[in-house]
């Protein structure tokens, strides 16, 4: 999988070498994000990379099963299986026939939540996430929060702070 971000930087999920690659415009690499394994911030076959809004970067790795998301210095936020929301927004399942080619939303689908080999990830502008799911013959779809903030919201600057130790 390809992304190309609104600054033009260049995100390659590379397959064979369990990783991915930022470049920028130029074709210099920036970064490098993850290694081979099944940790935290690591990957078993990436297949798919995409970067949203906020600069976030959301890698579906293929062999373990699950989402990746890393801020967008490259470290490793969290990652889900499927069975996990990032909203309060319910789950939203879309069903795909190959044979007849059709498509039809679902409520609860199945039981089984989990990702069953994450084919790719995209995000659009309201912060869904798309995650086609392979084995589960389904696209699965999420939500992102997002609390917009105002300058009302935040405290002002604590001024001669002081420390005591009980």
């Amino acid at each position: 999988g390809v992304h190309v971000d609104e600054f033009g930087d260049i995100y390659v999920a590379d397959w064979g070498n369990n990783r991915v690659q930022v470049f920028d415009a130029e074709g210099e690499l920036k970064n490098v994000i993850g290694r081979q394994g099944s940790g935290d911030g690591e990957f078993n076959r990436p297949t798919g990379v995409a970067v949203d809004a906020h600069g976030d970067i959301y890698v579906s790795d293929w062999g373990n099963n699950r989402v990746l998301m890393f801020n967008s210095e490259g470290k490793y936020i969290w990652s889900f299986a499927g069975d996990a929301s990032l909203s309060r927004v319910a789950r939203n399942y879309m069903l795909t026939n190959a044979v007849s080619n059709r498509l039809r939303e679902m409520g609860r689908l199945e039981d089984e939540k989990y990702l069953r080999r994450p084919r790719s990830v995209r995000i659009d502008e309201e912060f869904r996430l798309f995650i086609p799911d392979y084995e589960s013959y389904r696209i699965q779809i999420y939500k992102k929060d997002v609390i917009e903030l105002d300058r009302t919201q935040f405290s002002a600057p604590l001024r001669n702070v002081t420390l005591e130790v009980t």
